[in-house]
């Protein structure tokens, strides 16, 4: 009668493990439809991206393999209630694993529903999903961000939208999950006896396994697996928000950690890669020593004021031929004309401060927050206005936006800016948003500012072309209504000509300034570039180049006369503070610099940025494996760069920079 006893409990035990499994299996399943769902939509939403020789195969194939990473996440989110359902052999659990399981399940939906909506808007924005721009809300004005959100991207309409999904998908869950799909005396039969339900447990266990793997394979799921197509899209619809944003996440944790040296350098050997990038064979102990240059003397005159522009957004491909007929960029193109144009060029980073620490600094954007270092409090051997102030030079920063952003005021003086004015200086708030003045209160008050006593350099930082886009264009002479014929077939269809408005706003200051500094000031020097390109682009299927090149456009001429620009040249960011260094320091004078003169012809011309190498005619993409591509009209060289080395210049002089910012010159 005991051992009776003992068998009716252990059936109990069995049935109410069968019951609470199939519960959890209906959650799991359920996770898994989501997500597709999720992909489904994703791929609707943004299917004018999708290339023209993508098949529905190549759809399908990106649909499928994203279910293994979204198996892992759903796994994940179950473990807990099964371990309940585990429980429930030994004890009667069920209450406890129903309201568990609940739980998580109301977990998933919430979270990931935000998750979802805010993918999508960061993707329109971005043309990604999560990536380290993620982290800029930490250090950027937190104010002027939520304000920037509230206008630009629907809060409301996207909060109904959760809220009714959230709701939706609580009631299918809770239906789902209430009940087992399928009896537990009729699966019990086919485990009559011990090891049935032993070797039945551990099915069910592999399964789990399997599950939370992402593969019946050898090793798990990894991020590489995500290309399982040749289509660009596609491959970014593969994973899934959870994957995308752990990623993120643990890269950023990687570079700011001791560890970020490993990202560039593995062998961790600072001096061989300082040898290797100054081509000098001593070994110092200083690691600025191999940063050391001397001047070659001016090739003219010198400029007596600089004026570095850093446009927001101020992308390329408005300057292009391609495009000419929306007459976006037809200031900026005068001075292009009528001065010098880097067109293979690119910016150091896809941030704001980001780039801007390389432009203020000349290290490259290693990842680790520049501004915020405590080696930043001191200016940078390499810092472009403590050289210009060592050549006699006014150093000065003009911002359109406040001080307080990114701690740029503080930042600038300490690299060597002896003033600093932000928009609070400037004083028509009336005419600015919660980003700054509008770029002509700007450069008026530049105008006003600046005086030809004393030789200076000026770097200016424009913020009109920023969300949330609310100038009045229009009023501003701005006419452009509808793109022309012949761009119709690249273009998307829900171009929004209110930011077109803007960008063509923020050209046209650029060009009046230029002009208004010529009738002002003797030998002025006006240089344009942006901090990164646009991400409100228009074209359907942009190349890596259309989305990443922005100008860097010489304008002086009295400063530029007889000066041309070597054949075959090509830059970043980096370049830039040498460039303006050779073209106003008399011969012999020492300054330290990663970069390159872009003006000189014995140079070897190839421009590093984060993640990206251009070159004159190719641009290589090192966000994953090193792929190369032809820049816009061109064709590769018949004999391809070597791969391999341009990543190894790449990462050896961004290891070099994250150990002088974050650990200082001794090595």
């Amino acid at each position: 009668m005991p051992n009776e006893n003992w068998k009716e409990k252990r059936m109990k035990g069995w049935n109410r493990f069968l019951a609470q499994w199939q519960k959890d299996f209906s959650l799991w399943l359920f996770f898994i439809v989501y997500f597709l769902l999720f992909r489904l939509a994703f791929i609707f939403l943004f299917r004018y991206q999708i290339n023209d020789a993508s098949t529905s195969m190549d759809i399908l194939a990106a649909i499928l393999n994203g279910m293994r990473y979204d198996s892992v996440i759903a796994t994940y989110y179950i473990l807990i209630p099964f371990v309940f359902s585990i429980a429930c052999l030994f004890a009667n659990w069920e209450a406890t694993g129903n309201r568990i399981r609940n739980v998580f399940g109301a977990v998933f939906i919430f979270l990931s529903t935000f998750l979802c909506f805010v993918t999508l808007g960061y993707f329109k924005e971005f043309d990604d999903q999560f990536n380290h721009f993620l982290f800029g809300l930490i250090y950027d004005d937190f104010r002027a961000t939520i304000l920037t959100i509230w206008k630009e991207y629907n809060i409301i309409p996207n909060f109904i939208g959760i809220s009714l999904v959230t709701l939706l998908c609580l009631g299918i869950m809770r239906h789902l999950t209430k009940k087992p799909f399928l009896s537990c005396e009729s699966i019990a039969k086919y485990m009559p006896t011990l090891p049935y339900r032993i070797f039945s447990l551990l099915i069910i266990l592999s399964f789990f396994a399997v599950g939370i793997r992402g593969s019946f394979g050898s090793r798990p799921v990894q991020l590489k697996d995500a290309a399982v197509t040749g289509d660009e899209f596609l491959n970014k619809t593969v994973l899934n928000p959870y994957t995308v944003l752990i990623h993120a996440i643990e890269q950023q944790l990687k570079i700011l950690r001791s560890q970020g040296l490993k990202v560039f350098l593995p062998d961790e050997d600072v001096t061989k890669a300082a040898q290797y990038v100054s081509s000098i064979n001593e070994t110092y102990d200083n690691l600025d020593r191999y940063m050391i240059r001397y001047a070659k003397g001016p090739k003219h005159k010198p400029p007596r004021h600089i004026f570095l522009i850093v446009g927001e957004g101020y992308s390329a491909w408005p300057l292009w031929k391609k495009y000419e007929s929306l007459g976006l960029a037809e200031s900026v193109k005068k001075l292009a004309k009528n001065g010098l144009y880097v067109e293979s060029f690119l910016p150091s980073a896809r941030g704001t401060m980001s780039s801007l620490a390389v432009l203020v600094t000349g290290l490259p954007n290693a990842g680790v927050m520049t501004n915020y270092q405590k080696t930043s409090m001191t200016a940078y051997p390499s810092s472009i206005a403590a050289i210009f102030k060592q050549l006699g030079y006014k150093t000065r920063l003009f911002y359109g936006g406040l001080l307080s952003w990114q701690r740029i005021g503080d930042f600038c003086r300490a690299q060597g800016f002896a003033d600093v004015y932000g928009g609070a200086h400037m004083g028509n708030w009336a005419s600015s948003n919660e980003w700054g003045v509008d770029d002509e209160n700007l450069f008026e008050f530049i105008l006003n500012t600046v005086e030809d006593e004393q030789p200076s350099f000026n770097l200016v930082l424009t913020t009109s072309f920023h969300p949330p886009f609310d100038i009045d264009v229009r009023s501003k002479g701005f006419q452009l209504n509808e793109i022309p014929d012949g761009l119709k077939p690249f273009c998307i269809s829900n171009v929004n000509f209110n930011v077109l408005g803007h960008f063509w706003y923020a050209d046209r200051c650029i060009g009046d300034f230029a002009k208004k500094t010529e009738a002002k000031l003797k030998f002025p020097l006006v240089v344009v570039t942006a901090d990164h390109a646009g991400r409100r682009r228009i074209s359907k299927r942009p190349g890596l180049f259309e989305k990443f090149a922005v100008p860097l456009v010489f304008y002086g001429k009295d400063v530029l006369d007889g000066i041309s620009l070597p054949k075959g040249v090509a830059g970043s960011h980096l370049d830039i503070g040498p460039t303006l260094i050779e073209l106003t320091a008399p011969e012999g004078f020492r300054y330290h610099a990663l970069g390159k003169d872009l003006l000189d012809p014995e140079q070897r011309f190839v421009g590093i940025a984060r993640n990206l190498v251009i070159g004159p005619d190719f641009i290589l993409d090192l966000h994953k494996a090193p792929k190369l591509y032809p820049l816009p009209d061109r064709e590769l060289p018949h004999t391809p760069p070597n791969l391999a080395e341009l990543k190894r210049l790449h990462d050896t002089i961004h290891g070099i920079a994250w150990w002088r910012i974050t650990s200082g010159p001794e090595l």
